[in-house]
């Protein structure tokens, strides 16, 4: 009598068997840690004895990337949603002028100011949403519109209000206000004076701050940034309207026929 032979089991090459490391491997993120710890390697290499690591040195660099943090969540998210926007840029510029006019040319609360120009802001990018979503429009070409037409409203209204382009005086304006500790505030300022103390931190050495640390505090800029990046992350990969976005992202015709609102997810990824 002849063997009954096993059947032999052929591997489903739609499995594929991937080690831990090889997942951590090939995660887009990656490339910019590995940037990023290259840069400051260099940077420490080469020009340690330039103060960018002291107290001080971190706290600019900080608050400069900080900056940056703040633009790169909402442009990351609306890129990942298949859009761009170039007027992120004007729209900064734009914003800062109306907190300006608002709350030092017509005299409103600075929180007032805050909350108007927010709301405007938030108009306009769902103008820039809506006119790409309605005419089919490249978000390219209609954002770089913006572009021009922001910056041209940042030069005009100071121009015929003031007769000026700058207008100064809002850290004067923003004395005692409530709101304007929120975003131009500083924390931890008791950990900085104890830090000064015990000499872990530059302090002053002469004048009426004589004694005083050189950084005070955290300034709540670098706070929004943090706090937004970890917001953005949880939108993104621990919620439904996360997935929508990617999906709105890949295959906005796929995702409308397995029902992702693509027209409002993208119009709200402007805003």
């Amino acid at each position: 009598m002849s063997e009954v032979q096993a059947p032999t089991t052929v591997e489903d090459e739609r499995v594929i068997q991937r080690s831990r490391l090889r997942e951590s491997l090939i995660r887009p993120e990656l490339g910019g840690i590995v940037g990023t710890v290259i840069v400051f390697t260099l940077f420490a290499l080469f020009a340690f004895d330039s103060g960018m690591f002291n107290s001080q040195g971190v706290m600019n660099w900080s608050q400069v990337s900080a900056q940056f943090m703040i633009i790169a969540v909402g442009a990351c998210m609306l890129m990942i949603a298949g859009e761009f926007d170039l007027s992120v840029g004007s729209m900064i510029g734009f914003s800062g002028m109306m907190i300006a006019i608002f709350s030092v040319t017509l005299g409103w609360p600075v929180w007032l100011a805050i909350i108007v120009t927010f709301a405007l802001a938030l108009s306009i990018g769902a103008l820039n949403g809506i006119i790409v979503v309605r005419t089919g429009l490249p978000s390219f070409i209609v954002t770089l519109a913006f572009l021009f037409i922001l910056r041209g409203f940042t030069i005009f209204f100071p121009q015929t209000i003031e007769r000026k382009t700058i207008i100064g005086g809002i850290k004067d304006a923003a004395e005692g206000d409530w709101l304007a500790p929120v975003f131009g505030g500083k924390i931890l300022t008791g950990l900085f004076q104890w830090m000064g103390e015990a000499g872990i931190i530059a302090v002053f050495e002469r004048g009426t701050r004589q004694g005083m640390p050189v950084v005070e505090g955290v300034p709540m800029l670098i706070v929004w940034a943090l706090v937004l990046v970890v917001f953005g992350h949880v939108v993104l990969t621990k919620t439904r309207f996360g997935n929508w976005i990617f999906a709105a992202g890949g295959d906005a015709q796929a995702a409308r026929y397995a029902g992702v609102p693509v027209n409002r997810v993208k119009i709200l990824m402007f805003m």
